[in-house]
């Protein structure tokens, strides 16, 4: 999936939501998990690891923070379409390298088709809240296969998956699209959504789905197990502010007008429903290659 940036979209990011505790907590597990599972290479041995889809470097940080802690060092090459989002990791992760971590991040401009081109043999490719963007999984599997070193590892991880939704609580999210059609349909009465647009992230695949994939793909050892977040009304309002979130559930709306809807909707629903949190499941999947 190719994702255009605009200074429009700029405007409507993923920043504000990946600053929340729980997204944090959720990435760090991953991280965590993942880069235990390279720990019986030698000491010493330089890892190289891509951060694909790295956005504004929130993972990128995190895998940082995690290899310091084992003692290990690695050349972390971090890839993402937005030049914008680029720049803020960039300047990120200066921030914690002046306060004395030392460790090689480069930040490369790119898709996941460009992967190939850009790194070889690697020991671990993170690929975190995107997968769900990505239409042909299967393809883009082998080629993530094709750039690590043998038994290298593939971490991912998405929160937009069947089996998402906490039992009991799909009345939430229904409740709050609702609410957000409605406010449009109050306020800007002249404006649709569109009937055509089909977002990616809603064609979504189950646990099962994904471990067959991978499999097909070329790994191996798939371990793919669910974590459970518990998401406050101001990280919904966040997500609501992200442009690609907006295209998905008000598809054809302008972004600006989606994200007041989605805003104001996100605390409607929840003061509606008496509800302060609600849990959402997210997907945690680390595999080897063949």
């Amino acid at each position: 999936m190719k994702m255009i940036e605009t200074e429009e979209t700029n405007k409507f990011s993923f920043e504000a939501f990946a600053s929340h505790k729980f997204y944090t907590e959720v990435n760090r597990s991953l991280v965590w998990h993942a880069l235990n599972s390279i720990a019986s290479h030698p000491p010493g041995t330089l890892l190289t690891i891509v951060d694909m889809a790295c956005g504004t470097g929130a993972v990128t940080r995190l895998i940082t923070e995690e290899l310091v802690k084992q003692g290990r060092q690695a050349h972390i090459i971090g890839v993402d379409p937005s030049a914008e989002a680029l720049h803020r990791a960039q300047r990120s992760m200066e921030e914690i390298q002046a306060n004395g971590i030392e460790m090689k991040v480069n930040f490369i401009q790119g898709e996941t088709s460009d992967l190939p081109h850009i790194v070889q043999k690697a020991d671990a490719a993170f690929f975190c809240n995107a997968i769900h963007l990505l239409p042909d999984k299967l393809s883009a599997f082998r080629l993530i296969a094709s750039i690590l070193a043998p038994d290298g590892i593939f971490a991912c991880n998405s929160a937009f998956y069947n089996g998402t939704y906490v039992e009991g609580t799909e009345r939430f999210y229904r409740l709050w699209i609702r609410r957000a059609v409605g406010w449009m349909r109050k306020e800007h009465p002249e404006v649709h959504l569109s009937r055509e647009a089909k977002a990616m992230a809603m064609q979504q695949l189950d646990r099962e789905g994904y471990i067959y994939l991978l499999r097909e793909g070329g790994f191996r050892h798939i371990d793919a197990v669910e974590e459970q977040a518990m998401m406050t009304m101001d990280s919904y309002r966040d997500i609501g502010q992200y442009w690609l979130f907006i295209e998905g559930a008000l598809p054809g709306i302008p972004l600006a007008l989606g994200a007041e809807a989605l805003g104001i909707s996100a605390y409607q629903a929840g003061e509606e429903l008496g509800l302060k949190k609600v849990p959402r499941n997210w997907l945690q999947i680390i595999a080897h290659k063949m």
